[in-house]
């Protein structure tokens, strides 16, 4: 029985991306499933050429990995991976946090609130995509208005990951717009100036994320 379906020409390459993605989310394929191009463009009735972007895509997103004179495999996560990605996560963006509210000013506020209501917009039109993006840009937003340099650089050795489980946590929710409400109470701390509620607060932000996906993806996986 085939997984995919057959595609029209004119969305080879967005049906393919598409497709393959919910089927590594949803766990049809597997952590370290190979992908073979010509089994995938047979199943979708379609060409190798569209396959192998939305594979080069996929390894961008950190869905994928290919190792040379082997090829491309669906990328191995495990239960350590996801705690170690997270409470490093948690780590920093708590310091980011803090840091963030040092100077804390209109600017910085305005920034948040409109990375928010673009990740409202993005659940509004059903964007699942754009909702990742933009989630992932709220949180670096914060590492980037922290000042804190350091902070920012080790973030960004992480966000490959982050996205990757961001997109893993998304898929989870059963509304988009769940996953936004989660960043309110943060917005709230935040404005509050309250520093240590704040912290808590984001730090709850994502534990509860890595539950999510602790209780739901992982158990899929095994």
């Amino acid at each position: 029985m085939s997984i995919f379906k057959k595609q029209k020409r004119s969305t080879m390459l967005t049906k393919a991306l598409e497709q393959i993605r919910e089927a590594i989310k949803s766990g049809k394929l597997k952590s370290g499933d190979r992908l073979i191009e010509s089994k995938l463009a047979e199943e979708m009735q379609i060409s190798r050429f569209p396959i192998r972007e939305a594979i080069r895509y996929l390894e961008k997103e950190g869905l994928v990995v290919t190792i040379p004179y082997k090829g491309a495999y669906v990328a191995n996560f495990n239960e350590k991976d996801l705690e170690e990605v997270y409470t490093l996560r948690s780590a920093l963006e708590e310091l980011a946090v803090r840091k963030f509210m040092e100077n804390l000013d209109n600017k910085k506020i305005k920034k948040l609130d409109s990375i928010l209501r673009m990740m409202e917009k993005a659940a509004q039109e059903g964007k699942v995509d754009k909702l990742v993006s933009v989630d992932t840009k709220f949180h670096r937003t914060i590492c980037e208005l922290s000042g804190h340099r350091k902070l920012l650089e080790m973030w960004l050795t992480l966000e490959r990951q982050l996205r990757t489980f961001i997109a893993l946590e998304e898929y989870l929710y059963k509304e988009p717009n769940d996953l936004v409400k989660t960043h309110y109470p943060v917005i709230r701390d935040i404005k509050s100036g309250d520093v240590q509620r704040a912290e808590k607060s984001i730090r709850a932000h994502l534990y509860d994320a890595l539950n999510i996906i602790k209780r739901s993806y992982i158990k899929k996986r095994h």
